[in-house]
């Protein structure tokens, strides 16, 4: 889907890879890595959201080879978390969710690939 540019396939097929996907501390790393690696959004969205939520065990992972660019998107997520949880719901872009912001550019008419600073953008 990436190499012919079809975007609703490749979204598509993450959200069908993200739902039938179980995200545990044994393959965390793993998908983290391949989400990157293919440009999946949602599916690096999750896996860092599940570090976020879990970060006294994250704290028992090997993060060796995530690399430093990745380490600051996981790092953003547990500063995003904190920033919700202190604010509750809100509509700052900043602490969405990237199907959130998904939603809101499909319902404006724009492209809703790319990763999370393009889509805020």
């Amino acid at each position: 889907a990436d190499k012919y540019s079809i975007v609703n396939l490749k979204l598509e097929a993450e959200a069908a890879y993200v739902k039938e996907t179980k995200i545990t501390m044994d393959n965390a790393i793993d998908n983290l890595l391949y989400a990157d690696a293919q440009n999946l959004a949602l599916l690096k969205e999750v896996i860092i959201d599940f570090l976020a939520e879990n970060s006294a065990a994250s704290q028992n992972l090997d993060f060796t080879d995530v690399p430093v660019y990745l380490m600051k998107d996981v790092f953003a997520a547990f500063g995003r978390k904190m920033k919700s949880d202190a604010k509750g719901g809100n509509d700052d872009l900043s602490v969405m969710s990237v199907s959130e912001l998904r939603r809101k550019l499909d319902e404006i008419g724009l492209n809703a690939d790319g990763s999370r600073e393009a889509m805020i953008e």
